[in-house]
């Protein structure tokens, strides 16, 4: 696991326009905290609205974060903020202890 993956907190953000890209994000977010990723999935939530996760560095206190990202509007839209529920940590991620070969037919 790399260091940014250690010491980041991911945050999910929704209700953004049709239009907003990744970089739209990182570029409004950026002046809050030290963005490291933007990720907007091609799905969208059992609402129907297009979200993302972005992933900062940095973070004193997440709380006030969020606080300050939930006060963003892109255009009429009200950006709405949360700490996503799962981390993935280190030890989630499954890595098999022996290589694993490919299955040979006979």
């Amino acid at each position: 696991m790399d260091h940014a993956c250690a010491i980041a907190r991911s945050i999910f953000v929704t209700n953004f326009p049709d239009s907003t890209s990744s970089k739209d994000l990182w570029k409004l977010y950026q002046s809050y905290r030290t963005v490291v990723d933007v990720y907007i999935p091609n799905r969208r939530s059992k609402a129907r609205k297009r979200f993302a996760f972005v992933r900062f560095i940095k973070v004193d206190n997440v709380d006030r974060l969020v606080g300050n990202l939930c006060t963003l509007w892109i255009g009429r839209m009200h950006l709405h903020a949360n700490v996503v529920r799962f981390e993935c940590t280190h030890s989630q991620v499954h890595r098999p202890s022996q290589p694993v070969r490919k299955a040979t037919h006979t």
